[in-house]
């Protein structure tokens, strides 16, 4: 029979069934078979020199069953038991030495561990044991033998104002039952001299009474803790824009139901947040502003990008106008699941504007007159003598002017001369000569002679193209010949 030979490492379980495997084999070979004189078996054939010799002699008398074929079987079967056992002994040591390995590989495991591990005797306060990682958090030595004589070892460098929350963690883990979980979050001190935030889970191991010891594993959450100040940062800041912004802020999914107001809000329907949230916001509004806001809300998802436009919304105390500026939300995976709206009161500005639409109207009017009063000034010569020197062109709103500013000023001077000087005019229409000569007969109805000086050839063809009627108007050829004409006549008065 051949030995079993070994090819690999054994874990407990394999061996176990091979010690098992070779007991029974062994209890197969029937004991009273070979229970012969070791000393005479060994004397007639030794299995390491391979002699044989002669079998023992019965006693006279005696038939003997000893044969040397017996013999040789019984040697061999007992050689092979013998190998047998050494061979279970082996493995039997092997098996010591899986256990005592056994033995050291969950502490290992626990020393691999990036958590922080430690087993407490909780009447003591004395660390039973600490796994590397917190041992060397602490800074002194750890295992099952080493570190601080008290379960207060942490208090150097877990931060003041948590060690209460731990004490009194311990304490909630020490009245519970076995096996039942506890948590506490606190901040410890680490190497680079920041502080680190912790998220332990302790248990109760065994029943309570003295004695009882507690298990503690703590991971580091310091990043987890980082965003969730974070988000409770920007949740803040989100607060105190929505309650203290004059804007008002308004979030709906995409039934239009509110999913986030502010106190504007609040206000302009003057219903509390709790009452608003979950509404459908087009159930709140009039029929015409509810169907321009659900229009503007889909556009904006449907093109997926910010939008702006002015609604006016009405107040009891009249409208307002509403510069609304609309964008999309949207989730973690990039799709628009609500549209915001962040709506200004720009109805002061706008009044404003208008304000200033009229103002800049008014001024440009007197800008104008003042301007028409320039380029069509009427000059009191004498007493019953104005005249009105015209420069630059004359177009029909200008004509017009003119003739509007010389009645006016005849009115109001009682002028019975008007001099007209078209000097400075160099090209005149068939349309504004005909104004020169209406403007000087409507003088004429209101008794005021109208004499027409600087008239040059251009204009002179141009009067007598259109079949100008000249009469009742006395034409000068300068402006000085114009005046002396006047002067000369209101010494006749």
């Amino acid at each position: 029979m051949a030995r079993h030979q070994l090819g690999k490492e054994l874990d407990d379980k394999e061996v176990h069934l091979i010690t098992r495997w070779l007991d029974s084999l062994t209890g197969q070979i029937p004991r009273a078979d070979i229970e012969l004189d070791e000393a005479s078996a060994r004397s007639c054939w030794s299995p390491d020199t391979q002699e044989n010799c002669d079998p023992p002699q019965p006693a006279a008398g005696i038939t003997s069953p000893w044969t040397a074929m017996d013999a040789q079987k019984t040697v061999a079967l007992e050689a092979e038991l013998d190998a047998l056992q050494k061979e279970v002994q082996r493995l039997r040591s092997r098996v010591a030495e899986l256990e005592e390995a056994g033995r050291g590989f969950p502490e290992r495991l626990l020393d691999a561990l990036p958590s922080l591990v430690y087993v407490l005797d909780l009447d003591e306060g004395r660390y039973v044991y600490r796994n590397r990682e917190l041992t060397d958090l602490v800074g002194e030595g750890g295992g099952a033998a080493a570190g601080s004589p008290r379960g207060d070892g942490l208090s150097p460098i877990v931060h003041p104002d948590d060690i209460g929350r731990i004490e009194e963690y311990r304490a909630r883990v020490a009245a519970s039952e076995s096996g039942e979980q506890a948590t506490v979050e606190y901040r410890v001190r680490g190497r680079d001299g920041g502080w680190r935030w912790f998220l332990e889970r302790g248990v109760a191991l065994g029943r309570e009474g003295p004695g009882r010891r507690m298990l503690g594993s703590a991971h580091d959450i310091t990043p987890r803790k980082h965003t969730e100040q974070m988000l409770e940062r920007s949740e803040s800041l989100l607060h105190a824009f929505l309650e203290y912004t004059p804007s008002m802020m308004v979030a709906v999914d995409a039934a239009g139901r509110l999913l986030l107001v502010n106190r504007e809000i609040e206000s302009f329907y003057k219903m509390s947040r709790e009452e608003l949230l979950g509404r459908v916001v087009y159930d709140l509004l009039p029929a015409p502003a509810a169907a321009s806001i659900r229009k503007a809300n889909e556009e904006v998802a449907a093109a997926g990008r910010p939008g702006a436009s002015e609604q006016v919304l009405v107040y009891p105390n009249g409208p307002r106008t509403y510069l609304s500026t609309k964008f999309p939300i949207r989730d973690a995976e990039g799709k628009i699941y609500a549209v915001g709206t962040i709506s200004v009161d720009i109805s002061r500005a706008k009044q404003a504007e208008a304000e200033r639409a009229e103002m800049q109207r008014r001024l440009i009017e007197m800008q104008q007159a003042t301007i028409q009063e320039l380029i069509t000034p009427l000059l009191p010569l004498a007493r019953g003598v104005v005249a009105m020197p015209i420069v630059g062109s004359v177009d029909p709103a200008r004509a017009e002017q003119i003739l509007t500013t010389l009645l006016e000023g005849i009115a109001a001077q009682q002028a019975r001369i008007a001099i007209l000087d078209i000097t400075g005019v160099k090209v005149v229409d068939e349309r504004v000569a005909q104004s020169f000569v209406d403007a000087a007969r409507a003088a004429g109805l209101l008794g005021t002679r109208v004499v027409l000086t600087g008239i040059k050839p251009q204009i002179a063809q141009t009067l007598t193209t259109i079949g100008a009627d000249l009469s009742g108007i006395v034409t000068k050829g300068t402006l000085e010949s114009g005046i002396a004409y006047a002067l000369g006549r209101r010494l006749r008065w």
